[in-house]
């Protein structure tokens, strides 16, 4: 082995540690650049809330989904199941003191994490000033009237949601779509409380 080679293999054995930091710095860095979720504010803080029938119509560009929801939250435990018009279940989202998941028994594969669908739930559920207690320190913050709610990221304008007990909307302007959530009873199934466009 000549002594040019031997010291460069050398040098490439004592550079190799601080490649390293440095590939880990930039990975971590680039992980930085992803936007955080928003804070979620306490269970403790939202009424309980008997079993609700939602119809959930998901609007985006021409295309439109219809779901089923049922939503409950006792015992400090919110759970929203995701039903198919016809009955089947897709999907259960559970949040209690052992955080955010969605159910093993999910006959789908969703386009968003248990975090993210929480996170939208608990804009249109949880009293306004729970949010501003979990904004609290953040980038995020609320921005309320009597008509909206607005929830921005630093300047940005994520999502703006309207409406009452009957009739949700969430425009969601992050993810480019609408959510249209009625709330259906065993008189009013037919009625349609939440027209989409």
């Amino acid at each position: 082995m000549t002594p040019r080679l031997a010291l460069t293999r050398y040098a490439a054995v004592l550079l190799r540690p601080v490649l390293m930091a440095a590939l880990t710095t930039v990975l971590l860095a680039g992980c930085a650049l992803t936007p955080p979720g928003a804070p979620q504010p306490a269970l403790a803080q939202l009424p309980d809330i008997d079993s609700q029938v939602q119809r959930l119509t998901f609007v985006t560009g021409e295309r439109q989904q219809v779901l089923l929801g049922v939503l409950r939250h006792q015992d400090q435990t919110l759970r929203l199941a995701l039903l198919s018009p016809q009955g089947q279940r897709l999907l259960t989202l559970v949040q209690d003191d052992q955080g955010t998941r969605f159910l093993p028994d999910a006959n789908i594969e969703p386009p968003f994490s248990a975090d993210w669908l929480a996170s939208r739930l608990s804009w249109s559920l949880w009293p306004a000033q729970a949010l501003r207690q979990a904004f609290a320190g953040s980038d995020w913050r609320l921005a309320d009237s009597s008509a909206e709610r607005r929830i921005y990221r630093g300047p940005v304008l994520v999502a703006r949601l309207s409406g009452d007990r009957d009739c949700r909307i969430i425009h969601d302007l992050e993810s480019d779509y609408r959510l249209y959530i009625a709330t259906l009873d065993d008189n009013a199934r037919a009625t349609d409380t939440c027209p989409t466009p």
